[in-house]
């Protein structure tokens, strides 16, 4: 099932970002079956990815984008306490999280042979991507002494460490890009990203 909401939420977001698509135009969009449409399309309100905004017809919300652009997985659940801040599972940025607060301090290339599966797409992107994020939220320290890198033009290989007061807990903090912050699950928190600091050791 949670394929098929993946694949539902998807399909509006590529096809129908700004305006509501009805369940047929989804079926034939999406190549799902009508019954599997319908089924999909009410977890996904019920969750908030979407909203019904007139009968049968169907329009992706602020957090659907959201979820799109963090690159992780629905759960097929039940909505309960604190579902916004976790209707997502296990994902590359999740498995980050979890390598970054164990480690005195890492670079992109570490975190790759830890944290990928070999399934992602453009993994060294997506988690460059996260950890300038994080950084500019302020968790984590750019250091200033980088590793020689493989190749003779190289400049080298940026390093970073968590900012251990700023380690907040297990849940990894959520980039919304759209929104431009960072929103921290551990705290219910929402931080608006900044320029980069200065870096330090």
């Amino acid at each position: 099932m949670t394929w098929v909401l993946e694949q539902l939420l998807k399909t509006i977001g590529k096809h129908m970002l700004n305006e509501c698509v009805t369940y047929q135009r989804l079926a034939e969009l999406s190549a799902l079956e009508r019954n599997q449409v319908e089924y999909a399309a009410q977890k996904l309100q019920k969750n908030g990815p979407v909203k019904m905004v007139q009968p049968g017809c169907l329009r992706i919300t602020k957090e659907g984008i959201i979820a799109l652009e963090s690159g992780k997985k629905l759960r097929s659940g039940p909505k309960g306490p604190q579902q916004r801040t976790r209707i997502f599972k296990d994902s590359l940025r999740t498995r980050v999280w979890r390598a970054i607060r164990i480690r005195p301090s890492f670079t992109i290339q570490d975190l790759i042979g830890l944290v990928t599966t070999g399934d992602e797409k453009d993994a060294t992107s997506n988690i460059g991507k996260y950890l300038r994020a994080l950084e500019s939220a302020g968790y984590l320290i750019k250091m200033q002494k980088r590793l020689p890198g493989t190749a003779l033009t190289s400049n080298g290989f940026a390093r970073w460490r968590l900012d251990p007061e700023i380690d907040t807990g297990t849940e990894a903090p959520v980039w919304r890009m759209s929104k431009g912050t960072i929103y921290d699950p551990n705290n219910g928190k929402e931080i608006t990203l900044l320029p980069v600091k200065s870096v330090r050791e």
